[in-house]
């Protein structure tokens, strides 16, 4: 069963509360998404 995007980004921001989450749904059918997520948190963190 697919997650709703606004779930999986509830979830990041539960784990980092300063993030700026994208979802993205890759293929249009809410079961494939990508996700930006922007903090603070990564900052000095190799990618």
């Amino acid at each position: 069963m697919p997650m709703a995007a606004e779930d999986i980004a509830a979830m990041i921001r539960g784990r980092i509360p300063d993030a700026a989450v994208e979802i993205t749904d890759l293929a249009g059918d809410g079961d494939h998404y990508a996700a930006r997520v922007t903090s603070a948190t990564f900052v000095g963190l190799p990618r």
